[in-house]
């Protein structure tokens, strides 16, 4: 009787542990993702007086990373005294890609949701944040545009609070990807 139950509960478990690596594999969406991974360098074009003053150009490194199966890609940017880390991932139950984002400038963590456009190329994502400037909450969005033939960029917005436009903050340019 003891080898019937211990039999029962084996294949059980056996049947969990098979189910659960097929419903964590990777999906066709991670591999957007998995295009991400690896190192680059760019310069990031930020506008420190608002949009109608003289831009910075400022050199940048980012190192992603696929992590846990496939599934999440870590991120580790760093320009200057700016160090931020990021995770990012697809939720198949939202339909949407997600995200974290933390720097050493701010104590709050952002988190995104957005959605990919084949036909544009580019990962668009919102989230809440907290401006520094003012510390009150705003709403940002950023624009990751990989359309063949030309340089990635991640262009951010911050939502305007007296109309529904949005102004430019900064852009990313990357350059091709380190071997």
């Amino acid at each position: 009787m003891k080898v019937l139950v211990l039999m029962a509960a084996f294949c059980l478990t056996a049947s969990l542990a098979l189910a659960q690596d097929e419903a964590s594999a990777p999906s066709e969406e991670h591999a957007y993702l998995a295009k991400t991974v690896g190192t680059r360098t760019g310069t990031m074009k930020v506008w420190p007086q608002g949009p109608d003053g003289d831009a910075m150009e400022i050199p940048f490194t980012e190192t992603n990373t696929a992590i846990l199966g496939g599934n999440w890609v870590e991120s580790k940017f760093e320009s200057g005294p700016y160090k931020g880390r990021g995770m990012s991932g697809y939720d198949p139950i939202k339909k949407k890609y997600i995200g974290t984002w933390a720097n050493n400038m701010s104590p709050y963590l952002a988190v995104m949701e957005g959605t990919y456009d084949e036909a544009k190329h580019e990962l668009t994502m919102v989230f809440d944040d907290i401006d520094p400037m003012t510390n009150e909450p705003v709403k940002m969005k950023s624009v990751i545009s990989d359309a063949p033939g030309k340089p990635s960029t991640m262009t951010m917005y911050q939502k305007k609070k007296e109309s529904d436009a949005w102004a430019k903050t900064f852009v990313l340019t990357y350059q091709a990807k380190q071997k």
